[in-house]
């Protein structure tokens, strides 16, 4: 008869440390997400991913700590995945991109309407990471948050980066003050459009975006720039 082998009860899986701070962040998007950056403890993340507090610990030394954690691995990192926003990086041949596609060059102007959807429908596929997204960012009001610098840093980038891009624009837009006005007014009805999509489950992020465009984008003003 053959032997039998058992496993211990309650082992372990063996992991790298790069294995387990991926676990321990998925794991605390989680919690952030339905309780807020405060309103778990750090035992309740060490027990969601296997560990003794003192294991936790080991990855994550404080609560400052493991938001620190987060932000690098879903924005820096990603350059944005949670929230709705653009952020310029640099391909071989130093071409800009915008989420991973190469900026148009001056005699290809971007279409500004059809970059806002692009950015809806990839939030739209990850509503977890922009429910954690809203969350950090209403708490990141706070000064003395651990993430407060962070997106205020963020934010001006994304307004510098879009100001930089060479847009296609009807004519009223063409000013820089005008161009400002459009990309702050834009990512406002975002942020707001999301915001209701995660409370009424019952209407879509790419349906509320389409609601919301002809009165960002009226015609007859934008006929033709869409």
């Amino acid at each position: 008869m053959a032997k039998r082998e058992f496993s211990p009860i309650g082992k372990r899986v063996r992991m790298s440390a790069e294995q387990r701070r991926e676990q321990i962040v998925e794991a605390a998007i989680s919690l952030i997400t339905q309780y807020g950056s405060y309103g778990f403890s750090m035992q309740s993340l060490a027990d969601a991913v296997g560990l003794t507090l003192p294991g936790l610990n080991h990855y994550v030394t404080s609560r400052e700590s493991l938001l620190s954690l987060i932000i690098e691995r879903y924005y820096d990192a990603t350059t944005d995945v949670i929230e709705p926003l653009l952020d310029t990086e640099s391909e071989n041949d130093g071409t800009p991109v915008v989420d991973s596609q190469p900026v148009p060059s001056e005699t290809e102007d971007r279409d500004f309407p059809e970059t806002m959807r692009a950015i809806i429908r990839l939030n739209a596929e990850r509503p977890e990471l922009v429910a954690l997204f809203t969350r950090l960012a209403v708490e990141a009001a706070d000064p003395h948050h651990p993430a407060h610098d962070f997106y205020v840093q963020r934010h001006g980038r994304v307004l510098s980066t879009m100001m930089a891009i060479p847009w296609r624009l009807p004519e009223p837009y063409r000013t820089e003050e005008k161009l400002h006005d459009l990309i702050v007014t834009a990512f406002f009805v975002m942020d707001g459009v999301q915001v209701q999509s995660l409370t009424n489950p019952e209407e879509s992020l790419i349906e509320l975006w389409k609601r919301a465009e002809p009165i960002l984008f009226p015609s007859p003003i934008w006929d033709g720039y869409r």
